[in-house]
């Protein structure tokens, strides 16, 4: 063995994500939009988008770098720079919205240490989620975050990031780690408007950070389906189903029986009907 591959950080497969400040809104705090004294309503903010999206990599970032136990990590800006692909002056704006948020503190320590940062909620929490942090390193070999950075300066990169983080909250351990939930639900809970919900799966899919499969046609509110989510990198699998993963918005590849094209005509029919 090579002197650098003895260097190289043994990734664990997931990391600690504190989830009681998602559970309690914490990202609709999270926004993009802004208020026009000249218009009198809420108008697209893209600086408020960006430093957004970075705040919330960077905190993903932090939690897959943090000591387990104690919740604190010790890091330099070049480490984070390394890591996350952001910019100097970016993740600084990023650590004092966080720190704003109250999701980390910085403790001071002599400057040649790096900085001292505590995860809020890291130890006390009542829930916490698991971040996969080798899935999103993605054999990068600890060097850089790239998923993550995946997650660039767009409406539906923030709207997809903010599901993403709200996915691993809501999973459920007593349904074999899936989240179930519906578009209303991840609508109220990330504050990303309906209609962009999704559009936000399609990207978590396309990225492969996730799996779904549509809920059925029978459960209660056929226009707002509870659907289930699989994140990936957690070793979860769709044990507990008959059929394969279902991208979102596509369409069976197999033939469907009558009793399906029943229910899928009853369900078109509902929808185009007067409320």
């Amino acid at each position: 063995m090579s002197e650098s591959e003895k260097a190289r950080p043994v990734l664990s497969e997931w990391a600690k994500l504190p989830a009681d400040w998602i559970r309690k809104g914490g990202l609709t705090k999270f926004v993009d939009e802004s208020y026009s004294v000249h218009s009198f309503w809420l108008k697209e903010d893209k600086s408020a988008r960006n430093e957004c999206i970075s705040a919330l990599r960077l905190y993903l970032a932090l939690c897959c770098r943090t000591d387990f136990t104690t919740g604190k990590a010790t890091v330099t800006y070049v480490e984070l720079i390394r890591i996350t692909g952001l910019s100097r002056p970016t993740i600084a704006k990023s650590l004092t919205r966080l720190e704003t948020e109250g999701l980390i503190q910085r403790q001071a320590q002599a400057l040649r240490k790096g900085s001292s940062i505590l995860i809020c909620g890291w130890v006390e929490a009542k829930s916490w989620a698991k971040l996969p942090k080798r899935w999103l390193y993605d054999g990068s070999l600890g060097t850089k975050i790239l998923m993550l950075a995946e997650f660039n300066f767009s409406r539906a990169s923030f709207s997809a990031l903010k599901v993403y983080i709200a996915l691993l909250a809501y999973r459920d351990s007593n349904r074999g780690g899936i989240a179930t939930l519906s578009y209303d639900r991840l609508s109220l809970i990330t504050g990303v408007k309906r209609h962009h919900i999704a559009d936000a799966i399609t990207r978590l899919y396309d990225l492969r950070m996730i799996s779904f499969r549509q809920g059925d046609f029978s459960e209660a509110s056929d226009f707002s389906r509870t659907n289930r989510y699989l994140v990936r990198g957690l070793g979860i699998h769709w044990t507990n189903f008959d059929e394969g993963e279902i991208p979102p918005n596509t369409r069976h590849k197999k033939r469907p029986n009558v009793a399906d094209v029943a229910a899928a005509n009853s369900f078109i029919a509902m929808q185009k009907s007067p409320s």
